[in-house]
């Protein structure tokens, strides 16, 4: 007999309809006294009967043996994995300490440079001041993403725009958008480019790694995504695209790409 709640129920049931067939009640209301008033035959029967039972018992014990048993291990198997994925999260932690940590670092190293002048010579309010104001500027550039082919009339809503462009882009975590302007001189029949700050650094990438995302949309498979480069980072960005047709025309085999900037191929 298996280990299972009706089994229960039915072992009971069978020792209750053993003893109320001799005795008038369940095996709660027996007594020496009830005992000895019974005769032979009656007590035999009950002793057949309770062999039975005690058989179905057994059996119904050794099964729930078993059953503690799987449970046991499928318990060891399930710390196990709440063991590893505790590593794996430990783990993740760990590299975005470490990525906060480097961007920390790169956020106050114009500061820390001035700071270190200060320490060999004389540090003036002017150096504290260009310091801090270098170390928020290239905040606030990490932190912004340039939005190039999105629509532009001559009473448009921007920031709603912009919304809905993040809304499409990261539908999950929707950054926070700080401020959006446009950019350049108006012309007829061009769009001038959207610069968007972002309320962190790692918004600002999160948007730039899902350009994918609006390409395959409806709505915004015209519009694309870059950082917020300077002039001399836009030039040396469109040389590295000119090494890259070059490369193609005379390749067009290889799969070319640009990474810490230099033009790679697999």
């Amino acid at each position: 007999m298996e280990f299972a709640l009706e089994n229960l129920y039915s072992v009971e049931k069978d020792v209750d309809s053993v003893f109320g067939a001799v005795f008038g009640v369940n095996w709660t209301g027996v007594n020496k006294a009830s005992v000895m008033k019974c005769d032979k035959t009656a007590l035999t029967n009950l002793v057949l009967s309770a062999v039975s039972v005690l058989g179905k018992s057994k059996e119904m014990l050794r099964s729930a043996a078993i059953c503690v048993e799987k449970l046991n291990q499928e318990q060891i198997g399930n710390q196990k994995t709440l063991l590893n994925l505790q590593d794996e999260l430990l783990k993740s932690k760990t590299e975005q300490v470490e990525v906060v940590q480097k961007t920390v670092e790169t956020e106050i190293r114009s500061f820390s440079d001035v700071v270190k002048q200060g320490c060999e010579g004389r540090l003036t309010s002017t150096q504290v001041k260009a310091a801090v104001k270098s170390a928020k500027m290239e905040d606030i550039k990490k932190r912004t993403v340039m939005v190039f082919g999105l629509g532009e009339g001559p009473d448009e809503h921007l920031r709603v725009k912009v919304a809905d462009l993040m809304s499409v882009s990261c539908s999950t975590t929707n950054p926070s958008v700080r401020d959006c302007y446009r950019v350049g001189t108006v012309k007829e029949g061009a769009e001038r480019p959207v610069k968007v700050i972002l309320g962190s650094i790692e918004a600002a990438a999160t948007v730039l790694r899902n350009g994918k995302v609006l390409r395959e949309s409806t709505r915004f498979r015209k519009v694309y995504v870059a950082p917020d480069r300077s002039r001399e980072e836009r030039q040396e960005r469109k040389n590295l695209v000119a090494q890259i047709k070059e490369k193609m025309s005379s390749d067009p085999r290889q799969y070319y790409f640009i990474r810490n900037g230099a033009v790679c191929s697999r």
